[in-house]
């Protein structure tokens, strides 16, 4: 029986393997690229000396939270380590790959009612990772994860294995409490908790968040803005906090109220201030200093429209806010005003197109102190015009009409929150 047992689990992976062959992965393609480079990854944000540096408590809290993302890591290592015994392989197989995942339109309240959805929820819970996370571009629609296999699927190594990049994690767990709304399954509800304890666990001590957690290093360890990922964490903890969800428990309703407060709380003071001027924010921010940073080779220290507006619109949600917050609602709102372009159309699949009128528009990243709009390939050269790129001419967000509506909600909050006395600082 166990040899029966150990042939269909092997058939399992095997077939598993040749369906998320049939999705290209596309950094296979991008690593041979003569023009690419690797992240980040030289310029570590988070040392024992920059650590040792802070006042006794940031200190006692940051070394509490490092020694719980090292102990995590090696609960989820050992469990795979697990696995991979059984199946006497050496390296994981990847997961099946998908551009991205996300609660779409056709995801009616009939649909999750239906057995499509209910297979999709039994895939989604078996992608689970020990930690309580998701990681990203995982099909859901292959079949469920098989012993020794990735949680991610672009890579055989240990990497991302779960994050709240690209709505991951965040988007799985909305997914599950409208599964469980359209049939109740205890074992949404208990995955959906998990998820909950994952994002107040890998929250920063200065309430940010990082990209991965447990942490990874380079720039996944930055303070992260970029795609909305600390602000998707931040609004389904807010969910939390408000009561939607009845069955997560009351010591973790209030554990994600203070949470909120506490992302409040980070990204005012990572607000960046230019020739004492509050502004905007940048895609990532050094988790020590809150000062922006850059992140991959193309995605410079800069300030960027596309995840201020989420911000802005996030602040703007804060119930009887401090005289902080309006001062910061209104200097970012400012800064929209003075940065935006016009005579240009831009989509994400047809790139930048000249016309005569058309906007506002803004550019997805800034330079700081000039407020030039910066581009950039994998070379890491900035550029200040995006007919300059090459490689990273398609396959990147660099222009963004977010602000449209973040401006749009500000012409009411405005009129209920005038601008505070004092500086804005």
């Amino acid at each position: 029986m166990r040899f029966v047992a150990a042939v269909i689990t092997m058939m399992l992976c095997a077939t598993a393997a040749t369906a998320a062959a049939q999705i290209p992965n596309p950094m296979d393609s991008i690593a041979r690229m003569p023009s690419f480079r690797p992240a980040h990854d030289t310029i570590p944000l988070i040392t024992a000396k920059r650590i040792a540096a802070l006042p006794e408590k940031q200190r006692r809290a940051w070394e509490a939270y490092l020694d719980s993302s090292r102990a995590q890591n090696a609960r989820d290592t050992v469990a795979m380590q697990s696995e991979l015994a059984k199946t006497g392989r050496k390296e994981m197989l990847r997961a099946p790959y998908a551009h991205g995942f996300e609660v779409d339109d056709h995801m009616t309240p009939g649909w999750f009612a239906s057995d499509s959805a209910q297979r999709m929820a039994d895939v989604i819970l078996n992608f689970q990772a020990p930690n309580g996370g998701w990681s990203k571009h995982v099909d859901f629609s292959v079949g469920p994860r098989q012993p020794g296999q990735s949680y991610f699927s672009e890579t055989e190594k240990w990497s991302w294995i779960s994050t709240i990049d690209n709505s991951a994690t965040t988007e799985e767990m909305h997914f599950l409490a409208l599964a469980d709304k359209a049939r109740h399954d205890q074992r949404y509800i208990d995955a959906f908790n998990r998820g909950v304890k994952y994002l107040l666990a890998s929250q920063y001590p200065n309430g940010c968040w990082p990209q991965v957690w447990p942490l990874q290093g380079s720039y996944h360890d930055a303070v992260t803005f970029n795609d909305d990922a600390t602000m998707n964490a931040a609004s389904l903890l807010q969910e939390v906090a408000t009561g939607k969800y009845p069955y997560v428990s009351a010591q973790d309703v209030t554990r994600s109220l203070a949470a909120v407060d506490k992302t409040v709380a980070c990204v005012l003071d990572a607000q960046a201030v230019v020739d004492g001027k509050l502004t905007v924010w940048g895609q990532q921010h050094d988790p020590i200093s809150l000062e922006p940073t850059s992140a991959r080779s193309y995605e410079l220290t800069s300030l960027t429209a596309q995840e201020s507006a989420t911000i802005m619109r996030f602040l703007m949600k804060v119930k009887s806010p401090s005289a902080r917050v309006v001062n910061a609602v209104h200097a970012a709102a400012n800064w929209f005003n003075a940065n935006q372009l016009s005579g240009f159309t831009y989509t994400f699949d047809g790139g930048r197109k000249e016309a005569p009128g058309a906007g506002p528009v803004w550019a997805r990243m800034y330079e700081i102190g000039t407020n030039k709009p910066i581009f950039s390939d994998r070379n890491g050269i900035k550029l200040y015009d995006w007919n300059q790129l090459k490689d990273r001419r398609q396959g990147y967000g660099w222009y963004t009409y977010a602000p449209v509506a973040a401006l749009k909600q500000y012409a009411t909050w405005a009129t209920k929150h005038p601008r505070a006395a004092g500086r804005e600082k």
